[in-house]
């Protein structure tokens, strides 16, 4: 639903945070289902695949990735992401 919403300059800015400030986002694929990232971090090439409240790392994920990443949605998004997580059933 939010991650849908996302554009492509703003999928950067996640992944600066959850990767490497000087990441660069090589492609960003919007499949039918979440998007699917590549980025290119100190020469090494990390896939990633962004969900509502979660990231799925597949060759680097920090530990406090989906903190990191749920602030940045709630940025984005305000209060109304944050409760409707809170309030999901």
């Amino acid at each position: 639903m939010y991650v849908k919403k996302l554009k492509d300059h703003q999928i950067a800015d996640i992944m600066r945070v959850i990767s490497d400030p000087d990441a660069e986002v090589t492609d960003i694929r919007r499949p039918y289902t979440d998007p699917e990232v590549t980025v290119l971090s100190q020469d090494m090439e990390e896939h990633y695949v962004l969900h509502d409240y979660d990231i799925e790392g597949f060759d680097f994920l920090p530990d406090d990735a989906t903190k990191l990443y749920r602030a940045k949605m709630l940025e984005f998004f305000g209060m109304d992401y944050a409760l409707n997580y809170l309030l999901r059933k």
